[in-house]
């Protein structure tokens, strides 16, 4: 995992990563942050451009909480979807809680085009994930 990595889904073949476009986060306009989602399979293997806010990060927050807990309790996969960032600006990932985990990269914006990637996470994946983001929010909030 690189020190720029905002998430990452993987498993044993498969992965998708959204990765800022620099280490202090900013982007061309003020609060944004450019940042690209990476796709990488067997099958395709491709970068989009994503561009979220501050806010949006603690959205991802609040799902990856929300998931280290249902993994905790033991609460099998609900088929719950959260989009992220919030879909209509740019392109944007759906992730349906199901088991497989699955991840649509969806980019309306710009090709039309949308790639789902089903995958095997590993246990207390989401608290990992958790952990990590939050160490990258601190880290944007002292580069500023």
């Amino acid at each position: 995992m690189g020190d720029l990595e905002v998430i990452r889904f993987a498993d044993r073949g498969r992965s998708v990563s959204v990765e800022l476009e620099n280490a202090a986060g900013g982007g061309r306009y003020d609060g944004w942050h450019e940042a690209e989602i990476v796709i990488e399979t067997g099958f395709v293997g491709a970068r989009l451009p994503v561009h979220f806010t501050d806010a949006d990060l603690a959205d991802l927050t609040t799902f990856l909480a929300a998931r280290a807990v249902a993994e905790e309790d033991g609460a099998p996969p609900d088929g719950s979807v959260t989009d992220w960032p919030a879909a209509g600006r740019s392109a944007y990932l759906r992730l349906r809680v199901a088991d497989p985990f699955v991840v649509e990269i969806r980019d309306p914006v710009q090709s039309g085009v949308t790639v789902s990637v089903p995958l095997q996470l590993r246990d207390d994946w989401a608290t990992r994930a958790a952990s990590r983001l939050d160490r990258l929010r601190t880290a944007l909030a002292d580069s500023r």
